[in-house]
Formats: structure tokens, sequence, C-alpha cells
């Protein structure tokens, strides 16, 4: 759910792995998400504009076998809290592919509200796709996060 094609997907080298885990461990606000003793997935805050106190957020869960299982939720919220909590955010966004209805779930779920969407903005496989953009400010974070047994 990355936007890349997934009708063209190629296996990747031991290499490749090493070298994307040793990125992801390097960079301070990238978090590799581990799960059932491996590697499932990824998240990060990205774009971070100090000056207006926003970031831009992304995870993904690549092992489809932890899907539906409150790891996407549970990181999020993690994240949220450190952002919001650790880097004194105002503003945390996301963009994520119309159909993938399951991270707009978890997004609605954190807090996000829906923001605008970018109309065919993405070809994907062939086919256009439209973004959606969705945010949370700081004090809907607060608003919800009162409830979450983190």
């Amino acid at each position: 759910m990355y936007g890349g094609d997934y009708l063209n997907l190629k296996p990747v080298t031991v290499e490749e792995v090493e070298q994307w885990y040793e990125r992801y461990s390097s960079e301070p606000l990238w978090w590799v998400i581990e799960a059932e003793g491996r590697c499932v997935g990824n998240a990060r805050l990205g774009s971070l504009d100090e000056k207006n106190h926003g970031a831009r957020y992304a995870v993904g869960l690549f092992d489809s076998t932890v899907w539906n299982r409150g790891y996407g939720t549970e990181t999020t919220r993690l994240v949220l809290r450190y952002a919001f909590e650790e880097l004194r955010l105002h503003r945390v966004d996301v963009i994520v592919l119309e159909y993938n209805l399951r991270a707009i779930a978890c997004y609605k779920k954190c807090g996000f509200v829906h923001e605008g969407t970018a109309r065919e903005s993405v070809l994907v496989a062939g086919e256009w796709h439209s973004d959606i953009q969705m945010s949370i400010l700081e004090r809907e974070y607060r608003a919800v996060s009162s409830s979450w047994n983190l």
C-alpha cells in the first residue's frame, strides 16, 4: 500500500534487506516494527518542520500475517505520543491511498481527521488513484489519547 506497482514486485536480496534495516535503524525518527520475533513493518516521522512544529507520518505493515491484529493502531498511537509528548509537535499529517481502507480506519481511530483528497494523483499498477490527506492536531491528540492503554 505504499503506492508502488504491486503487480511487478521483485524479490529483494539479503543484502538489500540488511541495507534497508541499517538505514531505518540509524534514523532517529524512523522505527522498525517487530512482532513475533521478526520485522513486520516500519513507521516514521518525516518532513519535520521545526518552525511550524509539524511532521508527516508514514507506517506500513508489509507482513500480511499480522494484519488486523492491532499492530498498526498501536504503532500509530506510540508514534503520536512521541510526536506530541516528546517532540512537542502541533500537527502530524498523513497521506493514504483512497483504497487503503484498513489504514484509513486506523488513522480515524487514532484521531486523524480527513482534510482533503488529491484526485487521481497516484498511478498504481497502471490505474489512477486518489490520495487522502488526514491530520491530527495536538489538542485533538490530547482529547483522544486519554482513553488509550499504552
